[in-house]
């Protein structure tokens, strides 16, 4: 896993993060998985336009590896790459409902009176790595089930 990329990622976020391998046109990075982390990727790495939203805004396609997705906006890319690559889903700890994206599951709570004050649990596909950034001598993790990086 290149640190150039991570290196910021792995100091800011504590001791664990959540990592998943870029699959755009053959890159070899892995990026985390937090909208912000997408968006800053595809920007910096892959020089996506990602503040490009607008309705003259030229639409791009999906460059991820077997997505046959439509052409989109390159402001909906990384949102795109979450819920569609990623499988990011959104479940109300209150009634379990599940949700692919934050603003639905938000949406929810507000729509929901008996979900009003509900907390999300977010999960992800395969193909998500976590890796503690605590680590004992040796490179061993201190739950010994993540990728350790010292």
């Amino acid at each position: 896993m290149p640190q150039e990329h991570t290196g910021d990622l792995l100091h800011e976020n504590g001791a664990k993060v959540k990592v998943h391998p870029c699959k755009w046109d053959n890159c070899t990075m892995h990026v985390g998985v937090e909208h912000r982390h997408v968006a800053k990727h595809l920007q910096q790495r892959h020089g996506v336009n990602i503040s490009a939203t607008n309705e003259e805004t030229h639409r791009i396609p999906c460059l991820w590896v077997d997505c046959f997705d439509f052409q989109m906006k390159p402001g909906n890319l990384p949102r795109h790459v979450l819920s569609t690559h990623l499988e990011e889903r959104w479940i109300c700890l209150t009634c379990s409902e599940l949700f692919s994206r934050e603003d639905a599951f938000r949406r929810h709570t507000q729509e929901k009176p008996a979900c009003q004050y509900a907390r999300p649990a977010v999960s992800y596909g395969d193909g998500v790595l976590e890796i503690d950034t605590q680590c004992f001598d040796g490179g061993r993790s201190i739950d010994q089930n993540v990728i350790c990086i010292p």
